[in-house]
């Protein structure tokens, strides 16, 4: 009982455990997207994709009820930049109040380096986006990684990791996990959805800030 009751607390050598092989599996998901989106097989398989989620003969529409589009993209804008540097502000900002400067820098660099790597990674694999006339929604800058599945990711993953920590209770830890991540998932899908990124972008930035957030989370661990 009292091991399964820390089984899911950052400071638990289980924790420690669990992070590094969520880590190693990122990266080796990372590597194989990244190969992939460069291959006839993964680009058709991104087009296969991208055509299924289009309205026959207005490929700028997705597919499904209007109340569908309007809810991903709301969703798809809590993966911008400044959504989630507000919500790091705040968070940071209330740790650091609580006198717990420790995990407020640790939250504020864990979106400061997510948004580095997403705009290093782009510009190194300068993959273009969809064609316009598949797009739902106004999009920027490279499309491989998705800087929006990469950023909330790295984020929610990350916020996840906070509440866990201060958490009573494996049940609750869990649950601040899995928040975490279906926010990041919802916010990936939407982007797919929408027409602005291709499948491989979003596996790819998933990978990217899952990694990111455990390698920042270990590292904090360590220190403490």
């Amino acid at each position: 009982m009292h091991r399964a009751r820390h089984a899911l607390n950052p400071h638990t050598e289980t924790f420690a455990l669990a992070a590094l092989l969520g880590l190693g599996a990122a990266l080796a998901v990372f590597q194989d997207v990244a190969d992939d989106q460069n291959e006839a097989d993964g680009q058709a398989s991104d087009w296969k994709i991208l055509k299924a989620l289009r309205r026959d003969g207005d490929p700028s529409e997705p597919v499904g009820p209007k109340w569908l589009k309007e809810g991903l993209t709301e969703a798809s804008a809590l993966g911008g930049i400044t959504v989630l540097a507000g919500l790091t502000a705040v968070t940071a900002g209330g740790l650091a109040l609580a006198g717990k400067r420790r995990e407020a820098l640790l939250t504020a660099g864990v979106f400061a380096g997510a948004l580095v790597l997403s705009e290093g990674l782009k510009n190194l694999f300068k993959r273009s986006r969809p064609p316009a006339g598949y797009r739902a929604a106004e999009a920027v800058n490279e499309s491989f990684p998705s800087g929006h599945a990469l950023l909330s990711a790295a984020t929610f993953l990350s916020l996840g990791i906070l509440f866990a920590q201060g958490a009573k209770g494996t049940a609750l830890r869990a649950y601040g996990l899995a928040v975490g991540a279906t926010t990041a998932a919802a916010v990936g899908f939407s982007r797919v959805f929408l027409g602005v990124h291709w499948t491989n972008d979003v596996l790819g930035g998933w990978a990217a800030g899952s990694a990111w957030a455990a390698t920042c989370w270990l590292v904090g661990r360590e220190r403490r």
